[in-house]
């Protein structure tokens, strides 16, 4: 008989959002977890009300609990004051659904998302009392899997983890289960179990391997036959990828409290900076048909009042205008509005301003992400100025009356003419809606940093001073003065941007200097108010980490950690 943990009434009312931390909501999968072949936990490293925002991890949950002899439940990572509760009373992590301890699980699978939540990971680990480095666990402790974009270089984390999914999990994860479960019926020891398991293509178990060679393959640490590069996992069949059985409605306002639909997965443009290209390569499309049938599924199991179509460029699927036009059809009377969060500027825009006048408005969001047309060729941004100005004078004349600007700034070549052009092109965006009504746009800009990422042709580019890009983001709050305003800027922190560059661009180096931040007390190095650099500062130096060398740019004989991996992107666009 598995135990539960208990959790008072005392201890729920003495930490924020209890919610976060008591499952049952509408939705679960309510299954026997006693009662199954393999239980798996399913970890998001940060809180509740972003773990649960994520589509990825509701794809995972429905899939593995379709899985009748397979039973999924979640775990995030607790607030600090829950943290701490558990420490001082010796409650170990557990599951939200099961409250059993993530330690009595079969399998415990990460989702990496961002570089910054890797200490998260370690400390999820550590709370649910499961030694941190792979080789300290044997066949009596979870398998520890992770997935995600991040996976693109897991060398940071190859110490900590058993295996890593390299790619989309939809298949390959029932393929990981099955063979699990075989070797528990049989008892077959960890190590023979992981070499079966590397023979499964987007698999990728780091203590089967030494390293990287100098040819950019792996060099094995067996006797066994295993795979020397990894070639990335993706789904053929999206639709029954995404054909859910549960959908869970959470218990307290979460980050996205709406139903997501996938609308299409990949992208036709390929932009030089973007690691989702490469992440979600090829491109895959859901039919109308489908959209509206899990559209009508999804609103009769959750009630939610807002649809959102989801996908890197939604704007390119062939299908939108008819897609959106049919749900609006469909739901007006029910008051749930469609929104579009990743509509590319385009004549779209205008063939649906009827859809959007009709609709409630959700804020409309564009991404120029340089100021001047050089820069946006230089970075494949396949976007004119007068394509996107088009297409915000039709969302003003649709009703909107605030848009959304991505920018970013520390691009490979950028000059100060290129953060001049960032002021310009949004002053004269805002200009645009005085041709409706006389009266400027507001627009939420927000300037991201740019950051060299793995299987992007910026790979080996270098990335930006901390003090350098805290001088760029003074020049544009001081250009724009007094018209702050009505264009609110939003910049993301250069030290932030520094270690996600390192975790980035680093190799199993980098796997003491995490565990050792971690140990000094980074947790949620996502949230300004959390992160330290000081912390990691000090456990890449005691490491002997070179952030310099890391941050740097790289010469083309530079063997990268992630060579070993194929993501099937044709050469061309590498």
């Amino acid at each position: 008989m598995i135990q539960s943990v208990k959790l008072d009434k005392e201890l729920l009312l003495s930490v924020m959002k209890p919610a976060r931390y008591i499952g049952g909501e509408t939705g679960c999968a309510n299954k026997d977890f006693s009662a199954v072949d393999v239980r798996v936990c399913l970890a998001f490293p940060d809180i509740y009300e972003i773990g649960m925002s994520h589509l990825g991890l509701r794809i995972l949950y429905d899939i593995v609990n379709k899985q009748p002899w397979c039973a999924a439940d979640r775990v995030f990572s607790p607030w600090v004051d829950m943290e701490e509760k558990l420490k001082v009373l010796g409650i170990p992590l557990f599951g939200l659904e099961s409250q059993m301890p993530v330690k009595a699980f079969d399998i415990l699978g990460f989702s990496l998302q961002y570089e910054l939540s890797y200490a998260n990971v370690l400390n999820i680990l550590a709370l649910s009392g499961i030694p941190l480095e792979s080789r300290q666990r044997d066949g009596s402790w979870p398998l520890v899997i992770a997935g995600g974009v991040c996976c693109l270089n897991p060398e940071p984390l190859a110490d900590f983890v058993d295996l890593f999914v390299i790619g989309e999990a939809e298949e390959v994860l029932v393929e990981i289960l099955k063979i699990y479960r075989a070797a528990k019926k049989s008892r077959l020891d960890k190590r023979r179990m992981l070499v079966t398991l590397s023979r499964l293509k987007g698999v990728y178990i780091p203590a089967l391997y030494r390293g990287v060679a100098k040819d950019g393959a792996l060099e094995p640490s067996c006797r066994e036959r295993v795979p020397r590069r990894i070639v990335k996992r993706f789904v053929r069949d999206l639709e029954r990828a995404v054909d859910f059985s549960y959908w869970i409605v959470p218990s307290i306002e979460i980050v996205h409290d709406r139903i997501g639909i996938e609308v299409m997965r990949g992208c036709p443009h390929g932009c030089r900076f973007c690691q989702a290209y490469a992440s979600f390569y090829p491109l895959r499309l859901l039919r109308k048909e489908k959209v509206l049938a899990m559209a009508r599924r999804l609103y009769r199991m959750t009630g939610y009042e807002e649809i959102s179509l989801l996908s890197l460029s939604s704007s390119d699927h062939p299908q939108l205008k008819e897609i959106v036009e049919a749900l609006v059809a469909e739901f007006r009377d029910k008051g749930v509005s469609i929104s579009l969060p990743s509509l590319r500027a385009s004549s779209l825009v205008g063939e649906l301003s009827h859809v959007f006048a009709t609709m409630r408005k959700t804020t409309l969001t564009f991404a120029p992400e340089a100021g001047s047309q050089r820069l946006r060729d230089i970075l494949g941004k396949k976007l004119k100025p007068e394509d996107i100005f088009d297409a915000a004078r039709q969302a003003f004349r649709a009703g909107y009356r605030t848009l959304k600007l991505y920018f970013m700034i520390g691009l490979p070549t950028e000059t100060e003419e290129d953060l001049r052009d960032i002021v310009s092109f949004c002053l004269a965006m805002s200009s645009l809606k005085k041709e409706v009504d006389g009266h400027p746009a507001r627009l939420n800009v927000t300037i991201s940093n740019f950051v060299p990422k793995p299987h992007t042709p910026f790979e080996r580019a270098a990335m930006c001073s901390v003090g350098d890009l805290a001088a760029k983001q003074e020049f544009l709050k001081k250009a724009l003065g007094h018209k702050r305003g009505l264009i609110q800027l939003k910049f993301y922190d250069p030290h932030m941007s520094w270690l996600e560059s390192v975790l980035a661009q680093g190799g199993r180096e980098c796997g003491r200097a995490i565990a050792a931040a971690r140990a000094s007390g980074a947790r949620f190095d996502a949230w300004s108010d959390q992160f330290n650099p000081a912390i990691w500062r000090e456990a890449l130096s005691v490491h002997h980490v070179d952030a310099a060398l890391l941050t740097a740019g790289k010469q083309g004989s530079f063997v990268l950690p992630w060579a070993f991996i194929g993501t099937g992107v044709p050469a061309s666009h590498t």
